[in-house]
């Protein structure tokens, strides 16, 4: 198993956990691709895993830059538009795991967009 797809696992696992609902994962349109939407309470939520076995290159969440963030507000924009009516109120989150000895180190950034 890949190292990104060992870590969706993984943020999906631990979204279950703290009681999110998943919705979709790995939805793509022709503007991006969007990890894992999930339902938190009556709050719709796109979320991006970053995963990384070290920090040699910075945090996982530094690799959700500008043009990232871009990629993914319009690929949720468009997840919108062809679900219409199905939640008004929404959130960006980032979900960082950093993978050390198959272990897995979650630290989940709610609402990256302020």
């Amino acid at each position: 198993m890949k190292l990104g797809e060992w870590g969706e696992e993984q943020a999906e696992r631990y979204l279950r956990k703290k009681g999110y609902l998943v919705v979709e994962k790995n939805f793509r349109c022709r503007l991006g691709e969007i990890d894992i939407i999930a339902m938190e309470g009556a709050k719709l939520v796109f979320i991006e895993v970053k995963t990384r076995k070290s920090q040699s290159f910075g945090l996982p969440c530094e690799a959700v830059n500008t043009m990232k963030l871009r990629h993914i507000k319009l690929t949720a924009a468009y997840y919108m538009s062809v679900n219409p009516g199905c939640c008004s109120d929404l959130r960006l989150d980032v979900i960082e795991i950093l993978q050390r000895d198959s272990k897995a180190y979650i630290r989940h950034l709610e609402n990256i967009t302020g």
